[in-house]
């Protein structure tokens, strides 16, 4: 687990909500206050769409809903000339944006945990498994993973 501390917020926030560079996340949960409060539970309704299930087709096997399909209505929450009050959202990643996962049968989620408030943004990494395990492999090669997704796209962060 890693704690980094984001040093534009404004470019970091524009990737989020503007860009597909998260779109391989699917998203457990959302809170956004501005001038009321939202609160999105990312478990991903199927018969929603009604055969229409763009997200089926793709392969999409996770209980949450991804990211792509909720940018757009997050985003519109936070337009206007006023800062939100608090964000926090909670990202599973399926797979390793560099290089592949290996065999970890344990693994129950890895997890991006955003959050955003008066002082400032920072992002918290961590992984969930389904029982213990000694060695933090995964761990670590999941942290590993994220600085490369962050350095990739430019993203300046300090480790807390």
């Amino acid at each position: 687990m890693i704690a980094l501390k984001i040093k534009n917020v404004k470019q970091f926030m524009n990737l989020l909500f503007s860009t597909d560079t998260f779109d391989g996340f699917t998203l457990e949960e959302a809170v956004i206050k501005t001038f009321a409060s939202y609160n999105i539970d990312g478990l991903y309704e199927r018969g929603f769409f009604d055969g229409d299930d763009t997200a089926g087709k793709s392969g999409f096997d996770d209980p949450y809903t991804p990211w792509g399909l909720l940018r757009g209505s997050c985003r519109d929450l936070i337009k206007g000339k006023h800062t939100p009050v608090f964000m926090k959202f909670v990202f599973h990643g399926n797979t390793l944006p560099y290089g592949e996962l290996p065999a970890f049968p344990n693994i129950r989620a890895l997890l991006v945990m955003i959050r955003f408030d008066n002082t400032g943004l920072s992002v918290t990494t961590g992984t969930s498994m389904k029982e213990f395990i000694p060695d933090h492999d995964i761990d670590v090669l999941w942290d590993k993973n994220i600085k490369k997704l962050f350095t990739g796209c430019n993203i300046e962060y300090e480790e807390q």
